[in-house]
């Protein structure tokens, strides 16, 4: 008898055991479901929203096919690219606005070719400009030096330049990333698939980043080349630049697009309308984006300004 009773008290407590157990399963499987729905959650919301885009800048005051942007953080001021074709001539000009988007003048640097991609590092400007990258004084608005193309004919389109200050140029006709070494600009890399119509470039610690034909990242010092993958896919770059949270804007040629493109390779339409969108400049401090826009045909060019609402 007092062995059945033992046993009765063992089968007890064995199934005391199993149900705190069932029990916990229960409750961590439910832990898990929501931390997976958060994670979705979160994944969700890395997109920014579109909230309003303000009166257009510089509109019917003689831009003439604006191509690039850069903010001067020094002057704090804007370089806007202008040009007719991608060809050697003297009517490409660069025009430079105030911060609020007002025009200060409309030449403020004249008698360039087709000028498209510019980027700042110590008070200077780089300029692609078709065959020759230009180096600007900005404090004179004075050629200081250029840079002729490696490769004849290569189609110098978009620059950007690391913290360290080295520079890269994109070469969109023969497919490949050009880099200032020393007193001359080299051929750094070329791949006719994966740098396809290379045109937007973005340096960060570890790769540089280029839009072409697709989105391709470039290893900085193996120069090893991997296609990042976009959902849905963004085709035909143009203008790249970060959204200071590990995301990318992007504008593309074909289907005049503006996407936003988030850490876990999800891609999001932004805008998309009847004007081209050239390349980018975000400014973080006031989330806004800024895209110099055009229609060919009935001339009418001029600078869009989103606000955008970015999760944080």
């Amino acid at each position: 008898m007092l062995i059945g009773i033992q046993y009765l008290q063992g089968f007890v407590n064995f199934k005391g055991i199993e149900n705190l157990y069932m029990d916990f399963q229960k409750k961590a499987l439910l832990a898990l479901f929501f931390c997976f729905m958060l994670g979705a959650s979160a994944q969700k919301e890395t997109f920014p929203l579109v909230i309003s885009e303000s009166n257009p800048w510089g509109k019917d005051i003689g831009l003439s096919k604006p191509e690039s942007i850069v903010f001067d953080r020094i002057n704090q001021c804007f370089y806007i690219s202008n040009g007719q074709k991608m060809a050697l001539g003297t009517d490409g000009f660069i025009s430079k606005f105030n911060d609020k988007g007002e025009l200060l003048k409309l030449k403020w640097l004249d008698s360039l070719s087709r000028p498209s991609g510019l980027s700042i590092y110590n008070n200077v400007l780089w300029v692609a400009d078709v065959y020759e990258l230009k180096v600007i004084d900005i404090a004179t608005g004075k050629m200081v030096k250029s840079f002729p193309e490696p490769i004849k004919s290569s189609g110098l389109n978009d620059v950007a330049i690391s913290i360290q200050g080295e520079v890269f140029v994109t070469a969109s006709f023969i497919h490949a990333v050009l880099k200032v070494e020393e007193e001359s600009l080299i051929l750094w890399a070329q791949d006719e698939k994966l740098l396809q119509w290379a045109n937007g470039i973005l340096v960060n610690d570890k790769d540089v980043l280029v839009g072409g034909t697709q989105l391709t990242a470039i290893h900085r010092n193996t120069k090893s080349l991997r296609m990042l993958k976009t959902n849905p896919p963004i085709q035909d770059i143009d203008g790249l630049w970060t959204d200071d949270q590990g995301g990318y804007f992007l504008s593309t040629v074909e289907g005049k697009g503006l996407w936003h493109l988030d850490t876990y390779g999800k891609s999001t339409l932004l805008d998309q309308g009847g004007d081209y969108f050239g390349d980018l400049q975000f400014m973080v401090e006031t989330n806004s984006l800024l895209v110099p826009r055009g229609n060919h045909k009935e001339k009418n060019y001029y600078i869009s300004a989103f606000t955008l609402e970015l999760p944080r």
